[in-house]
């Protein structure tokens, strides 16, 4: 047998201090009755006068003490050991954090309705590991491979543009990092979903994507934006629209959605390509494609069976207390035969 709680032991003393302090308290009682009177003569003079009955009642209030404090500390008998296997796939949502997801040609924005995908994604996709990268110009993973849904969601509301320094598109660097976050993986199915505009600054798309086939990796592309594109706003201290982006020659930037070089990065790796529009079809339908791909052992546990005993001491402790009820202190009449010497 064990204990589930160890640290509920510790309240054992408090059992002893208690069995103390009584104690002390018949030894005080006696004393300040001897002073006044004989041991011999006691329990006639006073009426029902019982030491034993006294020492019984404290001992079974002392016992259901400490019978309540095994009862916390969980005592518990090991039954043969459980094995729990979890089968799934690794998967990294790549999440463009660029100034033109702020482009508001998708309402509410670029940004809002991607991260709305990449919340409804990560719930459709539980019982998967998921690791989140955020990328503009450089990228970063923001939370490395995990089954935790709350704490990729805690990550996601806190994404945006103002997050990273260095700011453009980087589609090739943001592969790279994903791929990177799936290094760590030992997992057979591996799949990077990234959800931006498609925009990129840096031409090498194309190493990237082959990079990520190499790795075995199956890119899903989620597409953000209207190819008619859109200005992207500049926001001030309180969030409002205060101008809109320009270029050198001061000409307003318009953001476009790049649906090419997406179908690019999803042909190269056997991925396939999506446009966001208002709802979660898409969303969907990338979770039904990764649902589908190869899967592999996430998680392989072996713990101890346990059978929980706490109801015993716990019962007893209240038996105990009852039984505390029906004896009384003093007792009805006649000399206490049993009454304890001094």
């Amino acid at each position: 047998m064990e204990f589930g709680n160890h640290s509920a032991l510790y309240f054992l003393a408090a059992a002893g201090l208690a069995a103390l302090l009584f104690a002390l308290e018949l030894v005080s009682t006696s004393r300040a009755l001897a002073k006044l009177i004989s041991p011999a003569i006691l329990g006639k003079v006073v009426k029902g006068y019982s030491r034993r009955r006294k020492l019984i009642k404290r001992g079974l209030i002392v016992a259901a003490l400490a019978l309540v404090v095994l009862a916390l500390a969980m005592p518990r008998v090991g039954k043969g050991m459980k094995v729990v296997k979890r089968e799934g796939a690794d998967v990294v949502i790549a999440f463009d954090l660029s100034s033109s997801m702020l482009a508001q040609d998708i309402k509410p924005s670029r940004l809002e309705a991607a991260r709305r995908a990449a919340e409804t994604l990560v719930s459709r996709l539980a019982g998967n590991r998921i690791a989140l990268v955020g990328f503009a110009d450089d990228s970063f993973i923001y939370c490395p491979l995990t089954l935790d849904e709350s704490a990729l969601s805690m990550f996601l509301v806190y994404l945006s543009p103002a997050a990273v320094v260095d700011q453009g598109t980087n589609l090739a660097d943001a592969l790279e990092e994903s791929i990177k976050a799936l290094n760590t993986s030992s997992g057979k199915g591996k799949a990077v979903v990234l959800i931006t505009d498609g925009e990129d600054h840096s031409g090498q798309i194309e190493a990237a994507a082959e990079l990520a086939a190499r790795s075995g990796v199956r890119v899903y592309t989620l597409g953000v934006g209207t190819e008619q594109g859109e200005p992207i706003p500049v926001l001030d201290a309180r969030g409002a629209v205060s101008g809109y982006k320009r270029d050198r020659n001061d000409n307003v930037v318009v953001s476009r959605l790049n649906s090419q070089a997406l179908r690019q990065i999803a042909r190269a790796t056997g991925g396939e390509t999506f446009v966001l529009a208002q709802g979660e079809r898409e969303v969907a339908q990338i979770a039904g494609a990764i649902q589908g791909i190869e899967k592999g052992v996430l998680e392989q546990r072996s713990f101890e069976h346990y059978v929980e005993l706490f109801q015993i001491p716990l019962g007893l402790a209240l038996l105990v207390l009852l039984g505390e009820g029906f004896v009384a202190e003093r007792r009805k009449g006649g000399d206490d035969a049993g009454a304890l010497p001094e």
